[in-house]
């Protein structure tokens, strides 16, 4: 693929990646650093009604207009496969970056008239959009790249979701915005309504147009747009209609994935990938407030908060050439093991810094840390993994389910660690992150394939198997060694 047509495909990647991942970087962080003019803009609404705000009261409140992205974004999850399926990635994609910006319009209005209600629903709104704007983002990527640069496009979504975490998480610092949320959350109508109009140019995805609506003209069109028009097109077409062959079948149930073994397989391995980003998620909503319980200074914690989310967008950008160079699978393993580590380190300081005074500073280095190793080799990684272990036909229901129970988890996890927090301190990471995440590990280390460089009726084909990766592996080395003695 000539270089002038990669970097086109990576600017359209890029292009995508940002129309949603705008809102869902923003939304994940501009709570986090302007937390305490947060409790003043709502300390100010409930005395205009005559109310007088207590700190239950306030942890009530803050807690459901926090908590409320997730369970939004749940019930989202769950239209994406139904839009993506009967209507097409592109569909879905600019329909629900509408109503972001109709959800960012109402965060403003909530602040400039002093309504929670409003922020409340503005949140909610855009959590249900974000859910199925990334999952078409998702299947975009996946299927308007090349197999060879599959992973890297792939990465885009990731490097975009971590640059729009840090614009969030910049944005509400004291001297940016943080003093004054009318412009914070107004600032953000902008892009919003870029997003909207960047979608309508892109073609729909080349093998959604010819597995699914049969249209061999339309699909050649939009390889030649994507891939550039010294796209070999007989060839791409010929391996996606592989693809098709090998799962004729038309459409997907949850019935099926649960009970055909392979699929199941697969939604287990999807699912312990996705183990291993519970903690990021946590610690761009609370790590603030986090690091303010480990007796560090406000303005401090506020700036490392900056710190790790910086680290994780730098992460990204650096993981991307090796994603396709050095596969999924090593990457995955091994920046997630070290993540387990580093956060077994923020426990251990944690609980010594009662004792010794400055290892607080520990926990600071700790969290810069897992934000660089997650950006690396973890959160898009995982992310996508669901995509490339199934054909076409499952790929959005599975990605749906994966990420319906990875919401349901974090629902849990980010209800409970503050009241846990209070109670045992840091050793509720012992419990909530580590030990799963360990288990996990080991798990995606005997069964997860390799996906890099490999279309996916291989991949489909290995997960068929009831070999572990490691027998698979010996066997490859064994065939390899005969050939070469041949």
């Amino acid at each position: 693929m000539p270089v002038s047509d990669t970097f086109k495909l990576t600017v359209i990647c890029f292009t995508l990646s940002l129309a949603c991942n705008f809102q869902y970087g923003f939304s994940a962080t501009y709570l986090n650093t302007p937390v305490d003019e947060f409790k003043r803009y709502l300390n100010t609404s409930l005395e205009k009604r005559g109310v007088a705000m207590t700190e239950n009261t306030y942890n009530w409140i803050w807690n459901l207009i926090a908590n409320i992205w997730f369970i939004g974004f749940f019930g989202g999850i769950w239209l994406g496969p139904f839009l993506n399926d009967k209507y097409g990635r592109k569909f879905g994609f600019i329909i629900f970056n509408g109503t972001n910006m109709i959800a960012s319009l109402l965060r403003f209005l909530a602040i400039l008239f002093y309504l929670p209600e409003l922020l409340f629903i503005g949140r909610l709104v855009a959590s249900i959009s974000t859910a199925i704007t990334y999952q078409s983002l998702i299947m975009f990527l996946q299927e308007c790249s090349p197999t060879h640069l599959r992973g890297a496009m792939s990465f885009t979504s990731e490097i975009s979701f971590g640059v729009c975490c840090l614009l969030g998480m910049f944005a509400g610092m004291d001297f940016i915005f943080g003093k004054n949320l009318k412009l914070l959350l107004g600032f953000a109508v902008v892009p919003s309504i870029v997003a909207f109009i960047v979608l309508f140019p892109m073609p729909e995805t080349p093998k959604f147009l010819y597995i699914v609506k049969k249209d061999k003209k339309a699909a050649t069109k939009s390889i030649n747009f994507y891939h550039g028009k010294s796209a070999d097109v007989s060839t791409v077409l010929h391996q996606i209609g592989l693809e098709a062959e090998k799962d004729l079948q038309s459409n997907s149930s949850v019935r099926e994935i649960l009970t055909n073994p392979y699929l199941r397989k697969a939604l287990l391995l999807s699912c312990l990938a996705l183990q291993n980003t519970l903690a990021l998620s946590s610690l761009l909503l609370l790590s603030t407030d986090l690091l303010k319980h480990n007796n560090l200074d406000s303005g401090i914690a506020k700036w490392f908060s900056v710190g790790m989310t910086a680290a994780y967008a730098i992460g990204t950008i650096f993981g991307s050439p090796f994603v396709d160079k050095y596969g999924r699978r090593p990457m995955l393993l091994f920046f997630s093991t070290f993540n387990v580590i580093v956060l077994l380190f923020y426990v251990i300081f944690a609980a010594m810094e009662s004792h010794i005074s400055f290892i607080k500073y520990g926990c600071l280095l700790c969290f810069v840390i897992y934000g660089f190793n997650y950006g690396f080799g973890v959160g898009s990684i995982a992310w996508f993994l669901s995509s490339e272990l199934v054909p076409q036909r499952h790929r959005s229901l599975m990605q749906s389910m994966t990420s319906a129970i990875n919401t349901v988890i974090l629902i849990i996890l980010t209800f409970t660690i503050l009241p846990l927090f209070s109670l045992i301190k840091a050793y509720v990471f012992l419990i909530l992150y580590i030990i799963p995440s360990s288990f996990g590990i080991v798990i995606l280390y005997v069964y997860l394939p390799e996906t890099k460089g490999r279309e996916i009726y291989q991949i489909v084909e290995e997960l068929k198997s009831k070999k572990s990766r490691r027998v698979i592996n010996a066997e490859e080395k064994f065939e390899t060694e005969e050939s070469d003695i041949n």
